[in-house]
Formats: C-alpha cells, structure tokens, sequence
C-alpha cells in the first residue's frame, strides 16, 4: 500500500512556485497545499454522516448531493452515483487527469482535492488516489489504509463494495466523456465527429515555439494563426515553419471581428511579455500602467473571453498561458483572479539543459502532472555536454545552465559586477575549451537537445515549456 504524507505535497513540482529563475531559491509561493476543503475536515465529516444517514432513512438522495462538500449537487459526478456542485466540478475538471512521478494521480477520483495523505489502488490496472477525507466518510478502515497496515487496498472502481452507498456509475469512462462536455453538446457532435487537425492561434508568438512543440508531439495543425509585431522573429518563424503558418498583426488587430474570420479556434496560447512581471527587471511599471509591457496580459484575458463566445457552445476551446515564475505574489494573484484558475510550475530542466522554471495557467487535461526529469537515450541526465557541438574540443563546466534570453549577457552565469577576482569572473562561462573559459556558441544555443529525448515521454504541458519562448517583440 503507498501512502503520500503532507510533505509529498511540498516537494511537488505541481503545487509549488518560486520567487525565483534561481533554482538554489528557497521559498514557497505557490497553491497551500491544504485547501479550503481540508481546513474544514471536523465538520465536514459529521455533514457527510449526517446527510449519509439521511440518505438511509430514505429522506434525500445522494444524486442531489455533492460528494466533495456535502452541499447541493447540480452536476453528475462522473466515477460515483452522486453530485458536485459548480466549483467542486471545475476543481475535478482540472485535477482528474493530474499524474505525479510515480504514475498515479495527484488528486482523490472522488473529491478532486489532496489532503494529509492519499491512499492509491493496489489493482494493477488502476492508478486511481483517494484523501484520506473521502475514506474516513466511506470506509470504517481508512486508519489501516494510511498507516499502511493493509498491503492490498483495490478502490471503489475496480471492486465495488455492494453494502456501501457510494457506488461507481457502470459506464464511467462514458460518463468522463460527458463531464467535459455535456450531452447537448457531444450528442449531435458525435454524429459526423471525427480525429481533425488543430486550428491554433497564438499570441505574442515570437518564433513559432508553439508550432514547434505541437510538431515535436505529433499532433496534426491545420493552421496556426500567429500574432506578432517583431519583424525579425516572424521572418524566423514564417522561414523556418512556413505552410500552416499566418501571420495576423499585432495583438491589437486581434479584434472580434478578425475572429470570427478565422473561427473556429480550438487551442489558444500566449505569453505576453514579461518585462515588467520579471524579477531580473529592477525598474518595472506597475501592472495597470499603460506605458508598461505588464498591459498586454489584458489583451490576452480579451481574445480568450471573444473565442469562447466566438466558439459557443458547439466548440470548446483548450487554452495556455505562460508567463515568468519570478513575478511577485500580488502579480500571480492578479493573473489567477482574470483567468479563474491558479497556475502550474514547470521547469523546462527536467526536458533540457536550461533552467527556466515558468507558469502555466490553463484548462489543458493533465496541466498539474508532475514531470520526472527525462533521460538521453543512454539513460543519462540531459545535460549541457548533451548539446555541446561533438568533436570540438570544449567540455560544459555546468550540468545545467540559467536561462538563455535574446540578450547576450545571459550567455554568461551570472553579473560580472558581483565579480571580484579573476576566478569569479571565469566561474560565469558555462563552457571550457582547452582549460579556458568560453561562452556558449550559437550552435550550442540552437541545437536540437529533444533529439536525446526518448520517444512518447513528452505531454502537451511539457512540450510547450521545452521549447519555451524568447523575450518577444512588442
């Protein structure tokens, strides 16, 4: 039986954000790992004996309760016979796809919350948790269970128990379906639906990462509307990538009206600059200053709610957007408010050489998964040695570097001011060539480090962040 203590939680990836690109920072500012859910466990549990026991003396029906917060339940619970209320849905939308390390879901199946320690399937074919929370309201065990007095523990999918009221629904993998888009909307879709190509617009795109990323995972693009203002980066991107490739102005000519030319539109993405967001900038404007770069963000918020509407009901729009861990609490605060959900920390050294922690907001399946760091094809680390030109003599002081930006000074591991020796100043070079120091080269800097990748390790989120943006052109 695996059990995962609070601390488990701490250490994850998924629920944790630094204040840093500095990986040796030490701080937590991201998502508690005890939600509000958890906080209120005492009566939480006797609501949910008290509207158990009701349900027994055939006073009310589990159908009209929600399994997480034991309040009035307005949606199916797609697993269990038994309700969710709006937010309890929405968090189960964003969390039921979420995977840690070791394979098995991050969050409970039942609730969608974590809580002190979370209990997984033993069935083999199963990679299903549960909080301690729903077991004590399920179970008269769920002690045994945690304190891992049980070796084998198969849930309440794999194994109904028939004297136990929670119940799993018969055709719940039909009805996971349906909880992402209801009846109405996959029933007539469902008729003529079939495997189409992507139809993506990014915003502030820089060189076309995006479409790279989407390359990189094999997924199908029939077109990819770009919005970007810098010449020289839409002259990469429309050389290099070309075919599906449009290029569509700024994201000022962005308008509802261009949008409904070019509609439907099933994945947006964005990351608008970071500028005044980032840590590295000693000087940024506020957040609602106009002369600032911190504006755009509002551009982004405004294309996504016209694509919904655009889209309706009929076409459910998948979205990203990312922007620098660096930035101050009340900033993440404010992005999280506008876009109704908080963000996922990834860090593009568990898919690279480089560390480039970033934040993920969006409604991608599995955007909380927690990534293990991937290996060469050897199965050794990806390491900057890993994308070094062969042959040539120079040998990576670092295992790692810092983030690479447009600007040549971020070639170096630091600020030469600090620096008060020679030897200070030689540790900044990340490369040595015949016992000297040497910057990294521009075929180091552009060379292909997924190709040491193993195939099939990589998912949307991580994807996108392997090939995470340059700073943009506005």
């Amino acid at each position: 039986m695996t059990t995962y203590d609070r601390e488990d939680f701490y250490d994850s990836d998924a629920t944790q954000f630094s204040e840093s690109d500095d990986d040796n920072f030490e701080g937590n500012f991201g998502v508690d790992p005890i939600d509000d859910l958890d906080q209120w466990i005492p009566p939480l549990f006797y609501l949910a004996k008290g509207s158990l026991q009701s349900i027994q003396n055939n006073k009310s029906s589990l159908e009209n309760l929600c399994l997480a917060c034991w309040e009035k339940g307005m949606h199916p619970h797609p697993f269990f016979n038994g309700g969710l209320c709006h937010p309890c849905k929405e968090r189960l939308l964003h969390t039921m796809f979420s995977k840690s390390a070791d394979g098995f879901h991050l969050y409970c199946t039942v609730c969608g919350s974590r809580s002190n320690a979370c209990v997984n399937c033993t069935s083999s074919n199963c990679i299903k948790k549960y909080c301690v929370n729903c077991l004590n309201i399920w179970t008269d065990y769920s002690d045994k269970l945690v304190n891992n007095k049980s070796n084998d523990w198969i849930c309440f999918l794999c194994l109904p128990e028939p004297n136990l009221l929670l119940q799993a629904n018969h055709d719940w993998a039909q009805k996971v379906l349906f909880f992402h888009e209801p009846l109405s909307v996959y029933g007539p879709r469902a008729l003529y639906w079939k495997k189409q190509p992507l139809r993506v617009l990014s915003l502030f795109d820089g060189i076309g990462t995006g479409l790279v990323a989407l390359r990189k995972l094999g997924i199908q693009v029939e077109v990819y509307y770009a919005s970007e203002v810098l010449t020289a980066a839409a002259t990469v991107s429309r050389t290099r990538l070309g075919g599906v490739l449009q290029h569509i102005g700024s994201v000022g000519e962005v308008t509802e009206r261009r949008l409904e030319e070019i509609a439907p539109i099933h994945l947006l993405i964005g990351g608008s600059p970071c500028n005044d967001f980032s840590a590295i900038n000693r000087f940024p404007k506020d957040f609602y200053d106009p002369r600032g770069y911190s504006r755009y963000f509002f551009d982004f918020v405004r294309v996504l709610n016209l694509m919904r509407k655009i889209n309706g009901q009929y076409q459910h729009l998948l979205w990203l957007f990312e922007n620098v861990a660096s930035m101050p609490q009340h900033y993440r605060d404010t992005i999280s408010r506008h876009l109704d959900c908080q963000p996922a920390v990834i860090d593009a050294k568990n898919f690279s050489p480089q560390l480039r922690r970033r934040l993920f907001w969006g409604n991608i399946p599995g955007l909380f998964t927690v990534h293990a760091e991937q290996m060469t094809m050897d199965g050794e680390p990806l390491t900057l040695d890993k994308s070094l030109m062969p042959n040539s003599g120079r040998s990576a002081a670092q295992a790692k570097i810092r983030t690479l930006t447009t600007n040549t000074n971020s070639l170096l591991q630091g600020r030469t001011e600090n620096c008060k020796s020679r030897k200070d100043l030689a540790s900044l070079f990340p490369v040595r060539f015949s016992f000297q120091q040497d910057e990294l080269r521009n075929a180091d800097v552009e060379s292909d480090v997924a190709r040491h990748s193993k195939k099939g390790k990589r998912d949307s989120t991580s994807g996108i962040n392997a090939t995470d943006k340059p700073p943009r052109g506005r």
